[in-house]
């Protein structure tokens, strides 16, 4: 552990890493949903940060802030500036609960830094592990993590500036909102990147033996505390949705009508955009990636139309059957519908899974008619479709 700079040692040396932290997060949750809901102060404050063993941190430096939690002060009260403050005995248990939380962002960020600073100085910087990959590979797999780590610590800085500038009633949204601009250009694309970095880990543990030999020999370093490489990958993940309910919290127990509540809504706010926006991405990057595996499966009859659109979601798919001659049964035949939001694919469906596409249509040009008949004893659904100056009369077994 001693790459790590000194800047960097006032929380990382006396925290947990963060898969530690969020194991005892969703412990204690789990624990507080059986509990009565009259909780006294002390049930309702955050998560503990426990010490890592002395043999494993590097020595701190010497800030006002780190010299408190040389101590491994697990809770904000359990601060000596703050326990033997004559101030502390006038807070009331809201304001009290308030600081905590509040604390919990800045020492779980301290947990994540610490955890983010393993993965990259153990894992990415690797040198028997960079010779394994390809620059694709690697790229996959770590993502953007550096970057992730960059803007983690200096968000952290800011955030043991404001503590230590005001021990007693910092507050800590507005820099979360001055930051989440910063944190959606690295998070977004790392979170898009999730089925890749998913796909790649799995396929060079399945595949490359070599890669899997010093995967495992670097999870056995102490610095790891027996922590997997997968562990590490699925950070950022469970940070920015752990800040948001953080941010909730301090929502909740913030006094209306004041500028804390104003910065606290809009920190919360900016959060759940990012996150939907992460959502997004996620959802856009899995429609192309079917898009593309579809147009490498598709043969035109007909006119080609480029499949592959950002624009373009799957909208729903499925067999019908194509009433040929509707006195003659001999005559129908399948035929498989890909409807997207923009288009409609008919296809033969051939073997191996590809698709020979007969016809298709703009959406807006589309126009079926419900034609359900009982047909030989079967109650089908049939309608007609209307495309391309023709009409289809296919049936279906469901709606």
């Amino acid at each position: 552990m001693s790459n790590f700079s000194p800047s960097y040692s006032t929380h990382l040396s006396h925290s947990q890493l963060y898969q530690q932290y969020s194991e005892t997060a969703q412990n204690r949750e789990i624990l507080s949903q059986s509990c009565s809901d009259t909780l006294s102060i002390y049930e309702e404050l955050p998560v503990p940060l426990s010490p890592v063993p002395s043999s494993l941190a590097p020595s701190p430096s010497s800030p006002r802030l780190s010299i408190s939690l040389t101590q491994s002060p697990s809770l904000w009260q359990e601060i000596p500036e703050v326990r033997n403050s004559a101030e502390f005995g006038e807070l009331t248990n809201d304001q009290r609960r308030l600081q905590e939380v509040q604390f919990e962002v800045v020492t779980s960020e301290a947990s994540y830094c610490r955890s983010l600073d393993i993965v990259v100085d153990h894992f990415v910087k690797s040198k028997q592990l960079g010779e394994l990959l390809t620059t694709q590979d690697r790229s996959w797999l770590f993502s953007r993590l550096a970057d992730v780590r960059a803007i983690s610590h200096s968000f952290l800085s800011k955030l043991e500036e404001r503590v230590e500038s005001d021990m007693m009633h910092f507050t800590v949204c507005d820099i979360i909102a001055r930051h989440c601009q910063r944190f959606k250009k690295v998070y977004v694309p790392y979170l898009t990147n999730q089925s890749y970095q998913d796909a790649t880990y799995q396929r060079l543990m399945d595949e490359n033996q070599g890669f899997r030999r010093v995967v495992e020999k670097l999870e056995r370093s102490p610095v790891c505390q027996r922590l997997p490489l997968r562990s590490f990958l699925i950070l950022p993940f469970q940070r920015i949705t752990r800040i948001k309910l953080l941010v909730q919290n301090i929502v909740k127990r913030t006094a209306q009508g004041t500028e804390e509540e104003v910065q606290a809504i809009k920190a919360m706010k900016l959060l759940e955009r990012l996150i939907q926006e992460s959502n997004d991405s996620i959802t856009q990057m899995k429609s192309i990636e079917s898009l593309v595996s579809l147009s490498a499966r598709v043969d035109f009859e007909c006119r080609t139309l480029p499949l592959v659109s950002q624009s373009r979601r799957l909208v729903r798919e499925g067999p019908v059957t194509e009433m040929m001659d509707f006195s003659v049964k001999e005559t129908e035949r399948s035929v498989y519908l890909h409807l997207f939001n923009d288009y409609l694919l008919l296809s033969l469906h051939k073997e191996g899974g590809r698709f020979t596409v007969i016809d298709h249509a703009p959406v807006s040009e589309l126009r079926a008619e419900n034609c359900r008949v009982k047909l030989h004893s079967l109650e089908k659904n049939l309608f007609r479709l209307h495309l391309n100056k023709k009409a289809l009369l296919l049936s279906t077994d469901t709606q």
